[in-house]
């Protein structure tokens, strides 16, 4: 029995007869990987993540810093705050609140208010009596002219 030819190599090496079904073989899909190569690939992204996370404590440690000092000079303000609170209140019980000068003469100019008040008040009444003596007069006087324009 003469075998012929045929088109794939692989059938004619097969001890399996012609027209028989065999099944094909499957190549080996799994990749072959370099070991030493995957613990550089490994070892790399490693380095990579380990560089992120440092990154990332410094920026934590910083805000942790600046929040810090932040509270700190907030802390100092309230302190400087609650000094001067104290020394007014210190003040204001000795009666050094408001300087003695100050305050005798805001009290001399409330006086000559006063009594510039007053003057002016006595002036108003002062016109108003002789408004009321001269009252007799005017009336004439109006009573005069209407008079003349009557005999016009």
């Amino acid at each position: 029995m003469t075998r012929s030819v045929s088109a794939h190599p692989e059938a004619a090496a097969s001890n399996v007869k012609q027209g028989q079904y065999s099944p094909r073989k499957r190549k080996d899909t799994t990749p072959r990987v370099n070991p030493q190569l995957a613990v550089e690939l490994v070892y790399q992204e490693l380095k990579r993540v380990e560089v992120y996370t440092k990154r990332i404590e410094d920026a934590t440690a910083r805000k942790v810093q600046i929040d810090g000092k932040s509270l700190e000079s907030a802390e100092n303000r309230l302190k400087n705050v609650l000094a001067d609170f104290e020394r007014q209140g210190y003040r204001m019980k000795n009666g050094g609140y408001v300087d003695k000068r100050i305050s005798f003469y805001s009290i001399l100019c409330a006086v000559i208010s006063l009594l510039f008040a007053c003057f002016m008040c006595y002036l108003w009444t002062d016109a108003a009596k002789d408004r009321d003596n001269y009252k007799q007069y005017y009336e004439y006087y109006q009573e005069q002219a209407r008079e003349q324009k009557g005999n016009k």
